[in-house]
């Protein structure tokens, strides 16, 4: 094998991002001199329709000019608060919402309308969906993005939208390999440890993957978490030869193409660091590693796989069977003929607001009572929303306020200290929560006629009394505040 072939095999083994609207010099140059294949896009990237087609199309011409293959044109639009093009495009409802709809067709909608829109600026593979199973109740990196803590539903509904995005000519990304569901750390932040048994995982994380593996699935992402069961050295799974290779291609028989999570998060690049933890990563079975923010970062990473390749610590047959499988799936790559006016349009919009608002569950009504008159009586108040820097941008919304006006309410910010006759509390992921929910408590142990709102999970309805009329909308954006404005209009007829 010559330099020039290593070098062209290495470099469709990377997906690489960096920052701004356009190419940047250093990014080109790096493509050119180590041939990468493959791209991630973020919000960063993104300004509007026109100039994200425009990216895509000029991405696509460099990588294929360089490498001659076009690129995987990587992006996370999985649905709900993971969207890097929601202030462009028509927001989503979020997997669990769709789960609380009790209906896998609204899964196969959301696929497909993500997938049109994405076919329509020229991105070609998502990495969604969520295949975790949403077990750990105190787990906030999954929460709403799972569909279910049923592994069967989750199974159900993860391939109904893996479909919805095949028929728009979309790679699907199965995530997070082995699952990252019963987690109570983030491993964007720090290494999260799963202590259960093989047998247990075959049970339940390992299910969805099973059914989407059989389902056709074309590639799947790996999971920054150490499961000791499954490797004794007690190492994250994408960079564990027995998880990646052993369990998810041997075992489990998977042929497609397995993606790194992103090598910069804190649960690898503590103890590895770029270099050394994409190396490990591709000896252990992963086929495209994903640099996401730094082209030094990518550039320092290739010199280190070239060097691995030279001294044999990284076998050519590893090479030439990853090149095999992301040709054979780039040689699928045929998006279906997709316009401007495939993106954001109407119908599209009405879709994902009548599954919002079908998604809007009561989780409790006290024994007997009719539901509040929500009115010029009512203190509406709550967290605001609360920017979380991994997944989206500062979007300032305030659904008290915002709902307080709609009803004619009176607004009493997160944390009043009256007790009124009548309130409503919208419960959001935010520093300020527990002060809310203990003001809320209050309230309600003081004889407050309470309605309780929540905008992720229902496990924050748990902390308060059995008197209060308990909701959960799943999200914490204008899609679900106008939902719920909806259903209530509706419970209140």
């Amino acid at each position: 094998m010559t330099d020039t072939e290593r070098t062209i095999y290495l470099g469709q083994r990377l997906g690489v991002g960096f920052d701004g609207p356009t190419i940047p010099e250093e990014y080109i140059q790096m493509v050119k001199k180590f041939k990468i294949g493959n791209v991630i896009l973020f919000r960063r990237n993104v300004v509007s329709y026109d100039q994200l087609k425009k990216l895509c199309r000029d991405l696509r011409d460099l990588i294929l000019a360089e490498t001659g293959l076009p690129p995987f044109i990587m992006i996370d639009e999985e649905c709900g608060s993971v969207s890097r093009l929601g202030h462009i495009a028509v927001p989503t409802p979020s997997a669990m919402a769709i789960g609380a709809t009790k209906d896998p067709s609204n899964a196969n909608a959301i696929g497909r309308l993500i997938g049109e829109e994405l076919a329509s600026v020229g991105i070609n593979f998502n990495l969604a969906p969520v295949l975790d199973c949403y077990t750990n109740p105190d787990n906030n990196v999954c929460g709403n993005r799972c569909f279910s803590n049923d592994p069967e539903k989750v199974s159900i509904y993860g391939n109904a939208y893996i479909q919805g995005l095949s028929e728009a000519g979309i790679i699907a990304c199965g995530k997070h390999f082995p699952g990252h569901g019963d987690t109570d750390v983030d491993s964007h932040l720090a290494l999260p440890i799963v202590n259960k048994t093989v047998e247990e995982m075959r049970k339940t994380e390992l299910v969805p993957f099973r059914a989407a593996i059989r389902s056709g699935i074309p590639s799947i992402m790996s999971a920054h978490v150490v499961f000791p069961a499954m490797d004794p050295a007690n190492v994250p799974s994408t960079v564990s030869r027995k998880v990646m290779t052993g369990l998810l291609r041997n075992e489990m028989g998977f042929g497609g193409i397995i993606v790194s999570d992103a090598m910069e998060m804190k649960a690898v690049l503590d103890l590895y660091g770029i270099e050394k933890g994409t190396l490990m990563a591709l000896q252990a079975g992963i086929d495209v590693a994903l640099i996401c923010h730094s082209v030094e970062q990518a550039s320092a990473a290739s010199c280190t796989l070239l060097d691995a390749v030279h001294s044999g610590i990284l076998p050519e047959d590893n090479l030439m069977d990853s090149y095999e499988r992301i040709v054979r799936v780039k040689g699928q790559l045929h998006p279906a003929e997709k316009t401007a006016a495939d993106f954001g349009n109407a119908e599209q919009k009405k879709v994902a607001e009548k599954i919002m608002t079908d998604a809007v569950s009561v989780i409790h009504v006290p024994d007997g009572e009719p539901w509040p008159t929500l009115d010029s009586n009512t203190l509406f108040f709550g967290t605001k929303a609360r920017r979380n820097a991994l997944v989206n941008d500062d979007i300032p919304l305030d659904a008290a306020a915002e709902c307080a006006e709609f009803f004619s309410g009176r607004n009493g910010g997160a944390t009043p200290e009256e007790n009124p006759e009548k309130a409503i509390v919208f419960l959001g992921r935010h520093p300020e929560q527990q002060a809310t929910l203990d003001a809320a408590h209050r309230m309600a142990e003081s004889g407050t006629k309470l309605i309780a709102v929540s905008m992720y999970t229902p496990r924050c309805l748990d902390f308060l009394p059995d008197s209060v009329f308990k909701i959960c909308i799943w999200q914490y954006d204008e899609l679900a505040i106008q939902a719920f404005i909806r259903k209530w209009q509706i419970l209140s007829a």
